[in-house]
């Protein structure tokens, strides 16, 4: 009997034993597998942010080439708006140079016309006082020889 108890002791060892390394090695394959399952989770979450990534790179440089866009526009209606300011004031001031030289010209030709005039008088003046000093000359014109 004793050698029976021994053999089922034995058993009962070798069968915790077995039901305990099986155990084990059941929870260390679900553990394996939790931890599969979970880098399988981490792998698709790193592809996601990868995407995710991209995407808001691509929105900012997006927002880069806008703003780039919108200085590179301020900047050529500044440069405009320069020129055109720099035109004004160029015509402005030829206006001004302008009106000064119609003016002077004006002033010159009223100076001129009014000195003409009293050159005129005096030559009127003149020419009426040699007129009343010659002596009156009457010519007679006679048409034909036979007349």
């Amino acid at each position: 009997m004793f050698g029976f108890r021994d053999e089922q002791g034995i058993r009962k060892s070798v069968t915790e034993a077995v039901e305990r390394i099986v155990r084990g090695a059941l929870a260390d394959a679900e553990s394996v597998l939790t931890r599969l399952g979970d880098l399988t989770k981490l792998r698709a979450e790193i592809e996601t942010l990868k995407i995710e990534k991209g995407r808001t790179d691509e929105d900012y440089a997006r927002k880069d080439r806008e703003i780039e866009h919108k200085v590179g526009l301020e900047r050529k209606r500044q440069e405009t708006e320069i020129g055109l300011a720099k035109r004004e004031a160029i015509l402005g001031a030829q206006e001004e140079a302008l009106k000064a030289d119609r003016k002077r010209f004006e002033d010159q030709l009223e100076f001129h016309e009014k000195r003409f005039t009293a050159e005129v008088g005096y030559l009127k003046d003149l020419i009426g006082d040699l007129a009343k000093r010659l002596p009156e000359i009457r010519v007679e014109e006679k048409r034909g020889r036979d007349r």
